[in-house]
């Protein structure tokens, strides 16, 4: 995929991940895209490479824990947001 592609992909997983999972809560900030950029790249790469549900999960789970210092988030359903990114597979 040209990298003009993958990075339309990866601003449309940086926007739900905004939407939907926001640990650093900087949906209402001034460039609240900005924040997750880096971990879109990486959830792009997950898709790609086919993770499951469960590899997704826990990476996520292990940047709120590890990168964002907020453990108490580590536990919460992220089902509905995976599924959500499982939509734009197709156009990986």
């Amino acid at each position: 995929m040209p990298s003009q592609e993958r990075a339309v992909v990866e601003a449309e997983i940086g926007r739900i991940l905004l939407e939907q999972w926001d640990p650093m809560n900087v949906r209402d900030s001034a460039e609240p895209y900005v924040g997750y950029a880096p971990y879109a790249h990486e959830v792009y790469s997950l898709l790609a490479r086919g993770a499951s549900d469960t590899q997704i999960a826990r990476r996520l789970h292990q940047v709120e824990r590890d990168d964002m210092h907020h453990p108490e988030l580590a536990t919460r359903d992220l089902s509905g947001l995976v599924r959500s990114l499982r939509t734009l597979e197709r156009q990986i």
